[in-house]
């Protein structure tokens, strides 16, 4: 993973709340890009409060657990090794399955009766989503089952003093789009709330250095609070982009915010067929980059906002807006009976 960034003229990581206003949602959030975990790796992100060990076998089956071993609580992303499918833990050398279980000591004595924590995880579209609750409970619904771009997406981090509601209503703040980021809207958006998903489409006008006025067409879905997936029909024939907005909390209105973007392009005219496939391949890498820094510097607007924003909890909404109340009501039923 790439250094963590501040938002541009942010002077502190983190501007402490007393009290803060929202706790931790309960859901899906990424902790990472799958390209970051290789197999016979080990590595350690963090989510509310607590470290999350990553560790990837030989079967290329991706684990998540607790980060101590259950003997004399070493961390394992400091002091253990992945072999096989089997992670060993530097203090005592005793071995545990990546499920959990104690396989053996290095006393040659009967195993204890001892697992690690795991928590569970899911890959999906070149992302790592960990579920995270505050009670501990099992995952109530699942993420969506999204295809792996290629190329990979690429991304970058960044250390926010906010919380992923804040940030991901972003998705439904209209308003912000063209007063913050200079985007004229097409036609009236769409949104629809239904169960943990929230969905949407909207059109914008928007002049890029080079390619002058360009009109793009976005369909999103947002998956609980962590993750937002924006589909992108971009004005050329055959070309599309995938965008992620990824916000994870890892404290008390702190939270990592990932923004990743993979892209498609279609057949290559005026190529010969053999060529075709690796040709709209490096076209594809091209439009990715161009799209990720278009949007990253867009996004980059928002990151200032955010990390010095007060949460209002009674807002006073105006025409024009976008479904902010509707967001905020549906939003409630990620914080259990809080």
């Amino acid at each position: 993973m790439r250094p963590l960034r501040r938002p541009p003229g942010a002077t502190a990581a983190h501007r402490a709340y007393p009290a803060a206003p929202l706790p931790y949602p309960d859901g899906w959030f990424c902790l990472g890009f799958g390209h970051e975990v290789g197999r016979g790796r080990v590595v350690t992100r963090r989510l509310m409060g607590e470290d999350v060990v990553l560790a990837r076998g030989a079967s290329g089956v991706l684990r998540a657990l607790r980060p101590h071993c259950p003997h004399l609580g070493a961390h394992l992303g400091v002091m253990g090794s992945v072999r096989g499918e089997e992670i060993t833990c530097g203090f005592h050398r005793f071995v545990f399955s990546l499920d959990g279980p104690c396989r053996r000591t290095s006393y040659g004595q009967t195993a204890p009766r001892a697992a690690l924590g795991t928590l569970p995880v899911r890959e999906s579209g070149g992302l790592i989503l960990v579920w995270g609750t505050r009670d501990g409970s099992p995952p109530s619904w699942e993420p969506p089952v999204l295809p792996v771009g290629r190329p990979l997406p690429r991304g970058r981090v960044f250390e926010v003093a906010s919380h992923p509601q804040q940030m991901t209503e972003n998705v439904v703040d209209f308003g912000h789009l063209e007063q913050l980021h200079g985007a004229t809207l097409g036609t009236a958006p769409e949104v629809s709330f239904a169960g943990p998903v929230c969905t949407g489409r909207f059109q914008v006008t928007r002049t890029l250095p080079r390619l002058g006025l360009v009109r793009v067409d976005y369909a999103f879905s947002v998956h609980g609070l962590g993750l937002t997936v924006i589909e992108c029909e971009l004005p050329w024939r055959g070309a599309a982009a995938r965008f992620f907005a990824l916000p994870t909390p890892i404290e008390p209105w702190l939270s990592h915010f990932r923004i990743a973007a993979t892209a498609t392009a279609g057949p290559v005219k005026g190529v010969p067929r053999a060529l075709s496939r690796p040709v709209g391949a490096a076209a594809s890498l091209l439009l990715r980059d161009a799209f990720f820094l278009v949007h990253a510097a867009g996004s980059s607007l928002d990151l200032p906002v955010w990390h010095y924003q007060k949460y209002q909890a009674g807002p006073r909404l105006a025409p024009g807006d976008g479904p902010i109340g509707r967001y905020r009501r549906w939003a409630r039923q990620f914080y259990g009976d809080s």
